[in-house]
């Protein structure tokens, strides 16, 4: 087929993968695009199958209603689009995607384009001809009418190969220490070169996260890695270094966040020796053009998640008790909140509650919840309504409990360490929001951290908020706790997201956590001094160099010192 109607056709200014599916997949109804010859087509209980020839080995004809009756099929992913069963067999493992019509609009581009089932069917192989691994198609079906409708998709089980993803999070974490560096490697190099077949070959996935991978690991140590969710693959001539680079960042959104730099290197240099149509190219240029365009398209994604805290969907809704309005996590169990709602106040005065903090400004208490599912150590803090005016303020702007509650989840999106946030909720008195509510987790085995400085990894840290447009304008010493030596902010009102974070921002937050450490013999010069090579160094190079970093602080420093003395306020 033509490459205008096969390809990626541009890429979006965040570098983001972008196209035509819906006229490509259009011709393709039009001119079976891919077409293959099947064996044998079955009509059964009102559904017309298309089977191939390797089918026939597997089943006669595939029984989907039997195989749940009898037990056969078991459910492993269901949602309104779709439902897969994992189907054990005499002579096989199978897997069935149901495809299911959502509403009118999906109902449209059945009839615009050919059901879902056959488009990944035809995917998958074409995919095996172009010596790309994916899943092995088997049959594919649709109901016995001139109408679309559900479709369904046949495919054979890759037994020995799992997700990517439950991969990389459940298996390599609980592998022998001393073997990980290895395996890690091996993926790194393993990933690169796949993808990099993937590009010669003329392989776009649109949605290339680590769950739309399998990976197999056998006996010789070399992981083989398997591409499933093929329906809307673009597949077309060599990607070009443009289309390659949109695919690379949409890959590299999960990856950044959760991969070392080291590993992304490796992965990277394998992907570049087996790109032959990118040799003339600069390989570190194309690499910062990756992360550059990653970055950007994670700010992005977050920009759109910031509000969905504040909404019912199916992480979070809204509760309302009383007087008591706000927010819940999904999953917090409704015991809890019978124990709390009630009267949130009264947990203050258990004698089995540690106050933590009682001024005048706010009361803050940690304490253990008992819930179905076990006990929950959490923290309550409760912030008091000082004036008169306050209540009308927390309803013209958000209130420091909701910037609280907004930031927590903001931050842990983008995969900065804090106390996930449990319930957000306001006493509301004649309609205006009064004393707020912050439930967050407690923090396990925290220490403070002027009582292990320095820590090697808060540079790296707080480069990562600044780089990810987060802003902490609070940035003292006891605003960051210590769990088994690794940094979590705490105390969030003070932060600000979405806005590109500049020099002059940097050395004032960099400046008031150096506040925190005027002591004489708390904290050297040099410790001072590799602190601020440690941050300057922990991402895409920073300007001017590290003298003006040094010389700016230094100023902020002096700048905050004057200002605490002059209101009479301690350093903290």
């Amino acid at each position: 087929m033509a490459r205008s109607a096969t390809a990626i056709e541009r890429t979006n200014a965040e570098g983001g993968l972008t196209g035509t599916p819906m006229f490509s997949h259009f011709l393709r109804k039009l001119s079976p695009f891919g077409s293959r010859r099947v064996e044998r087509r079955v009509t059964q209980q009102g559904r017309v199958w298309h089977l191939t020839p390797a089918a026939k080995f597997v089943f006669d004809a595939p029984d989907l209603a039997r195989w749940i009756a009898d037990g056969s099929a078991i459910i492993v992913k269901s949602n309104p689009a779709r439902i897969v069963y994992r189907v054990t067999l005499p002579t096989a493992t199978i897997f069935v995607k149901h495809c299911r019509i959502t509403g009118p609009r999906a109902w449209a581009r059945e009839v615009l384009r050919p059901a879902k089932a056959k488009l990944e069917f035809e995917n998958a192989r074409l995919l095996a001809e172009r010596g790309i691994a994916a899943v092995e198609p088997l049959a594919w079906g649709h109901i016995d009418s001139v109408w679309p409708g559900e479709s369904f998709l046949i495919t054979r089980a890759e037994e020995r190969a799992i997700s990517f993803l439950e991969f990389a999070e459940r298996v390599l974490p609980t592998a022998p220490l001393d073997a990980q560096p290895a395996m890690r490697r091996q993926l790194a190099h393993g990933l690169g070169e796949f993808l990099a077949a993937m590009h010669e070959a003329g392989v776009a996935h649109p949605d290339p996260h680590a769950g739309n991978l399998l990976v197999e690991w056998p006996a010789d140590g070399i992981p083989r890695f398997v591409l499933i969710d093929l329906h809307a693959v673009r597949i077309g001539s060599v990607l070009s270094w443009r289309e390659s680079r949109a695919n690379l960042t949409l890959f590299n959104r999960w990856f950044q966040m959760r991969v070392t730099r080291s590993d992304r290197h490796r992965f990277w240099c394998s992907y570049f020796a087996h790109r032959f149509a990118l040799r003339q190219a600069s390989s570190a240029k194309l690499a910062r053009e990756v992360e550059c365009a990653t970055l950007r398209s994670n700010l992005g994604f977050w920009a759109g998640r910031q509000s969905r805290c504040l909404g019912t969907n199916r992480y979070f809704r809204q509760v309302k008790r009383n007087s008591l309005r706000g927010h819940v996590v999904r999953d917090l169990p409704e015991a809890a909140l019978q124990a709390l709602l009630p009267d949130p106040d009264a947990i203050f005065n258990h004698s089995d509650v540690k106050l933590l903090k009682d001024s005048r400004t706010s009361t803050v208490a940690a304490f253990t919840l008992i819930t179905p599912t076990g006990p929950l150590e959490v923290v309550l803090k409760r912030v008091n309504i000082r004036k008169w005016h306050e209540p009308l303020k927390n309803r013209l702007r958000r209130s420091p409990v909701l910037r609280s509650w907004m930031n927590g989840h903001t931050l842990r999106d983008r995969w900065l360490p804090t106390p996930r946030p449990l319930a957000a909720f306001h006493r509301y008195r004649r309609g205006l929001p009064a004393e707020g509510y912050l439930l967050t987790e407690l923090v396990p085995a925290a220490c403070d951290l002027d009582a292990a400085v320095p820590v090697e990894e808060l540079p790296r840290l707080i480069r990562a908020m600044h780089d990810r447009a987060v802003s902490h304008r609070d940035l003292k010493a006891a605003n960051i706790l210590l769990r088994e030596g690794s940094p979590v902010f705490i105390d969030l009102v003070g932060v600000r997201v979405g806005r590109v974070v500049g020099f002059r921002q940097r050395c004032r937050e960099l400046a008031r956590l150096n506040a925190s450490f005027l002591t004489p013999g708390q904290v050297t010069r040099s410790q001072r001094l590799r602190f601020l090579r440690s941050y300057l160094a922990a991402g895409s190079r920073l300007h001017p160099g590290w003298k003006s970093w040094w010389q700016q602080i230094a100023l902020e420093t002096a700048a905050k010192v004057e200002k605490n003395r002059r209101s009479g306020r301690p350093l903290a």
